[in-house]
């Protein structure tokens, strides 16, 4: 089974912020075995409505992604004890036996999980996107005029560049909880530049939140998270060198 999860901790003036990332690739069949270890009786009975195995997959894949990266995060293994639901914008939504302010955003390939889990008050989303030529041609229509000049600077392919820029606007709209119902011209990204391997970028409309994401094994993925927080970057290094993806391209 590849799952790779690491601990986050976010620094920032007023303190400190911890968080807990994962990433699992898993097929479908070996999710199903196991999913009375990780999912809460109503999400049992969910997952039984389900009749198409491609949306099976990615609800294991995200539901397992998301219990493993919270069991990280709260050191507490009873993930079936924990349900996700979908809020009124089909965002997830966390909820825990005794409560508390932490929720967590979800992504999805049809092969890949991604969640990461965070205080509500440090507000995070993430997104995972497999890079696919003829995706990537879909995915230009939705490069506002001003970020023309800036996809070279995110990765000289194009496909690989257009793919990392999906994926940016995709977690910026899961921290704005608005999903495809927004205009992902408003959600332009403004300043480009490269640091330890990862690719950092502003938006032009949202100064609040910067982006960071990296290529590795086909895939694009993105954290977007307040301007101002700080991690260590290495961290996110060793996660996508440990994952099943294998290398940066």
């Amino acid at each position: 089974m590849n799952i790779v999860v690491e601990k986050l901790v976010l620094h920032r003036a007023e303190g400190l912020f911890p968080a807990a990332i994962a990433i699992v690739k898993q097929p479908l069949n070996a999710l199903k075995e196991i999913r009375h270890s990780f999912l809460h009786p109503n999400e049992l009975k969910f997952f039984d409505t389900l009749k198409f195995e491609r949306v099976q997959h990615s609800y294991l894949l995200g539901r397992f992604a998301a219990k493993k990266a919270w069991s990280v995060f709260a050191e507490d293994n009873a993930m079936t004890a924990v349900e996700i639901t979908a809020g009124i914008f089909q965002q997830p939504v966390l909820y825990l036996p005794g409560g508390g302010n932490i929720q967590l955003s979800i992504g999805h390939t049809e092969e890949i999980g991604m969640a990461i889990v965070f205080p509500e008050s440090h507000p995070m989303g993430v997104d995972a996107e497999l890079i696919d030529v003829k995706q990537s041609e879909t995915i230009r229509s939705i490069v506002a005029v001003g970020e023309q000049d800036k996809l070279q600077l995110i990765h000289p392919d194009a496909g690989k560049s257009l793919t990392v820029l999906w994926t940016i606007k995709e977690a910026l709209s899961k921290v704005l909880k608005t999903g495809l119902m927004t205009p992902f011209e408003l959600f332009e990204i403004d300043k480009v530049q490269h640091q330890d391997g990862i690719v950092i970028c502003d938006f032009k409309n949202f100064p609040q939140y910067k982006s960071l994401s990296w290529l590795a094994g086909g895939y694009a993925w993105s954290i977007v998270l307040p301007h101002k927080s700080t991690l260590d970057l290495a961290v996110l290094r060793k996660l996508y060198l440990q994952n099943s993806a294998g290398q940066v391209s």
